[in-house]
């Protein structure tokens, strides 16, 4: 009995396995896509004669398609049965005859549900039952097996199936940027379905050090994706001549793209970036995946659980490479069981794709677990380290006195996109998911699990939480108002206020730092710079005021337009010893997008972004990117200088290719202007 040919029916199997979104089962050749642990139809058709059960035997076996050659054997099969009840056990490899046709017979296939997943090929071997004959066929073409979170058994089943529809599903999302008090949600298009997007896993796969075991393991799965560093270069210079902005990315599918053509990484990405690309990338595996901003996240260097702030004697912050405050830091959080960690450690896992660290359980770091896998430590410190401000003292043992902890300001909000919620111009699907990373600040929790976390991590992290700074007399009270935000080109001023509550008066030096911050904590520009004393009377109020004009900060703002305050001060008469700091956002004009009419599939139409300059100023080096799935591939064109206070309007030409509501998202960037956005449901007849 010879094979003549074998179908696998990629279309009609993608509704059962969920996987029509994807376009490899759309090509004119179509490439399978399926489910582990769930039934596949496929035909198989004979040239010489009919299957006969009652003489011929047929084995369906498989194998990796990028298995080493040394690999002689194939992975797994079946035999051929005419039962018409599938194996219950999910472990096993099940194959059953359904149907046939004159010279075709239609099989129903089903894998073990902890397979490998990546490119696999199917093998065909026949028998005689007399053993006088057989034959073996090899399919040339390749499918596609992906994690099936729908499936009880699969470690990466999600039981609220609901979510999947966003977690896995949804190729539009959001990834969240900025200050802490106003860090909105910029679209992203994720892709995940695009043709070039498999074939990228499929490499990683192949060029991974993964046994055949881990190939199917969710956890080594997810750190696969800290192979995206391969795809995407990352840049924090802020100068991206020779590549892309990282702000100009709309999305993962054009990063991928290019990375497909290339093979070489894309230049380039920020940690946004990284945590999206990883998003794209596990949910194209069948990885539930969402990406989370921590918004004042810090890089502790040292294990102390800590970020530590030192002023000189005249209150000048110093500078230290080792440990930093990000204004925010992006990663992405993966669904899975963890048969690897004591029971109850399960659910959702942080992977940082930016600096390769995870799936660190979610729990674990709520609970101070740092000896548990993988990297909590470092998570912990993210999202609730302390911040310790120190001045010099030469009288003390460290030579630095400890003048401050602060215990709630990092970890200060964890943004994700709420699940079945899309707000393209606004924040109404924006979803804070601290409770899921840490007890309330302050709370008796909260310090039990920093301080758990603390002794088991270093030396310097016990030194740190036991080092008391004394019973230091507060005669002045300090408060520095948060600044919420303020909109480009306005003035603002930075406020402190004093309040003296004994019966004598006092001087009180303060020295204030205004500076321009690159989101990862790195100094941009000093904007700034004031010393003065301050005289308060007994038992009275005072305010002191610096006041801020737009021409001070313009041209010393780099990207996201982050600003910080640093304030020192100190009691002449007692050495009574404040720090405070504050981070906020220089915001801007959104782009707006209009469409000219009702677009039609293959009909031409237009679009046009308006933008009004809010500047006195000429913007140059200005560029616009857009993308669009189903209306246009994305764009990055540049733009000539618009006047001051211009009204812009840029016009683009559009065929859609694809019925129903479609998102954009547009970027406008300038050399004055940096990172406009905006976005557009877009309905196409």
């Amino acid at each position: 009995l010879k094979v003549a040919s074998v179908n696998l029916l990629a279309l009609e199997n993608s509704k059962a396995h969920r996987t029509s979104k994807y376009e490899a089962v759309h090509l004119k050749t179509p490439t399978a896509v399926f489910r582990r642990g769930v039934e596949f139809e496929l035909d198989v058709t004979f040239t010489n004669r009919a299957y006969h059960p009652e003489t011929d035997k047929l084995r369906v076996l498989f194998k990796l398609a990028d298995d080493d050659e040394k690999v002689k054997a194939p992975r797994g099969g079946s035999w051929i049965t005419n039962s018409q009840d599938i194996l219950e056990d999910t472990e096993l490899w099940s194959l059953r005859l359904v149907g046939t046709k004159g010279k075709t017979i239609k099989l129903k296939m089903r894998t073990p549900i902890r397979i490998p997943i990546g490119a696999w090929k199917l093998i065909i071997k026949t028998d005689l039952r007399s053993h006088l004959a057989s034959e073996t066929y090899e399919h040339p073409e390749i499918f596609y097996l992906l994690l099936n979170p729908w499936h009880k058994d699969d470690n990466v089943f999600m039981p609220d199936t609901y979510l999947l529809e966003e977690y896995v599903m949804n190729d539009v999302g959001k990834v969240y940027v900025g200050a802490k008090n106003s860090a909105i949600g910029r679209h992203w298009l994720f892709g995940q379905f695009e043709a070039h997007v498999l074939p990228i896993i499929r490499n990683l796969l192949k060029n991974s050090e993964l046994n055949y075991y881990e190939k199917g393991d969710p956890i080594q799965l997810a750190r696969l994706t800290f192979d995206s560093h391969r795809i995407l270069e990352g840049n924090w210079s802020g100068e991206y001549e020779d590549g892309t902005n990282p702000s100009l990315w709309t999305g993962s599918a054009p990063i991928l793209k290019e990375y497909s053509e290339s093979g070489t990484p894309v230049k380039y990405g920020q940690c946004w970036v990284f945590a999206s690309v990883a998003c794209s990338l596990c949910r194209a595996m069948g990885l539930p995946a969402r990406v989370v901003t921590n918004v004042i996240s810090a890089q502790d260097y040292d294990d102390s659980l800590t970020v530590d702030n030192y002023f000189d004697k005249n209150g000048d912050l110093l500078e230290f490479d080792s440990e930093s405050l990000w204004n925010f830091h992006a990663w992405t959080d993966v669904w899975m069981a963890r048969p690897d960690l004591p029971a109850g450690y399960g659910g959702w896992q942080a992977i940082d794709a930016t600096l390769s660290t995870g799936p660190s359980s979610l729990e674990a770091i709520k609970r101070g677990e740092v000896g548990l896998e993988y990297d909590v430590a470092e998570k912990i410190s993210e999202v609730n380290a302390d911040v310790v401000d120190w001045k010099e003292d030469e009288e003390t043992l460290l030579g630095y006195k400890k003048i401050k902890t602060n215990t709630d300001y990092v970890g200060y909000k964890l943004l994700t996109k709420r699940p079945h919620i899309f707000d393209p111009n606004g924040e109404r699907d924006q979803d804070n998911v601290m409770h899921l990373y840490k007890n309330p600040e302050g709370s008796k929790e909260e310090r039990l699990a920093l301080f758990r976390a603390a002794y088991k991590c270093s030396e310097r992290s016990c030194e740190v939480f036991e080092l008391d700074k004394g019973l230091e007399l507060e005669e002045i009270v300090f408060t520095l108002p948060d600044i919420e935000s303020v909109y480009i080109g306005e003035n603002f001023s930075i406020v402190l206020d004093l309040e003296n509550t004994v019966n004598e008066k006092r001087n009180v030096q303060i020295a204030v730092t205004l500076i321009s911050l690159f989101y990862n904590g790195v100094r941009g520009h000093t904007i700034k710079r004031v010393s003065d004393t301050v005289e308060i009377g007994p038992n009275s109020k005072k305010q002191f005021k610096i006041g801020i004009k737009p021409e001070d900060y313009i041209g010393k703002l780099v990207e996201f337009s982050l600003l910080k305050t640093y304030i020192l001060a100190t009691v002449e008469e007692t050495k009574q010893t404040w720090a405070g700091e504050d981070d906020f956002q220089i915001t801007k004009p959104s782009l707006t997008v209009e469409v000219d009419g009702l677009l039609k599939v293959g009909k031409p139409g237009k679009i046009f972004f308006k933008l009004k300059n809010p500047l006195k100023l000429e913007l140059t080096d200005c560029q616009l990117a857009f993308d669009c799935p189903g209306l246009m591939k994305y764009q990055k064109l540049p733009f000539r200088n618009v006047l001051p206070e211009e009204n812009l309007k840029i016009e683009a030409s559009v065929t859609p290719v694809a019925q129903g509501k479609l998102t954009l998202v547009a970027l406008f960037h300038s050399k004055q202007l940096k990172e406009i956005m905006g976005s557009a449901m877009i309905e196409v007849a």
